[in-house]
């Protein structure tokens, strides 16, 4: 599946999904956005959108991917919100495009069973589960590739299905990530 939308209508040229969460990240600085803005996407609650979040959402992520049939689709708000006050709870600048999410999670001890818990929810859970994760980045430190939690947010949430990887193909490469971290730690544990 390709992981552009249609097109830019701003600036003409496909924008990745990678390089819409990029910029998402770098605009979820206090500085860049106001410490109220983002204080608002972090007490964001389900199905709720204060006007912090529409002023973010509008100018930051791009058009397409939130409205890729050129008018607004109620499905792809909630999932934009889901994503966003995720980030917002990891914030600033949450991204790290070198950094596997699902290995991030695994390398700074996220339990498995929450993990699980992560990977088969949908809708409102989901959101939740992806909130929880980025809020044990935080305190752990860590960044990590949003690409993967937008894109699972986007598939079950929002239904877009031609425009990101299927869900369950998001969920497994999420797996891997996280499982194949922990098989490295414990190899590396069995050395010591």
């Amino acid at each position: 599946m390709s992981e552009t939308l249609l097109s830019d209508r701003d600036a003409g040229a496909p924008v990745p999904l990678g390089s819409a969460i990029g910029r998402v990240s770098r605009a979820l600085r206090p500085e860049r956005i106001g410490a109220g803005v983002l204080a608002e996407l972090r007490r964001m609650n389900w199905r709720e959108f204060p006007p912090g979040f529409w002023r973010f959402y509008l100018e930051h992520a791009p058009i397409e991917w939130r409205e890729p049939a050129g008018r607004p689709v109620d499905r792809i708000d909630l999932a934009w919100a889901g994503v966003l006050r995720a980030m917002a709870e990891a914030a600033p600048d949450p991204h790290d495009a070198d950094s596997r999410f699902g290995a991030a999670l695994a390398e700074s001890g996220y339990a498995e069973m929450r993990f699980i818990r992560y990977l088969r929810a949908d809708g409102e859970e989901l959101a939740r589960e992806t909130r929880i994760a980025a809020a044990w980045l935080a305190r752990n430190g860590r960044r990590a590739n949003w690409r993967e939690p937008a894109e699972l947010i986007l598939g079950r949430i929002g239904r877009l299905g031609r425009d990101v990887r299927r869900p369950d193909c998001v969920a497994h490469r999420l797996a891997r990530d996280y499982f194949a971290a922990q098989a490295a730690a414990s190899r590396t544990s069995d050395r010591s």
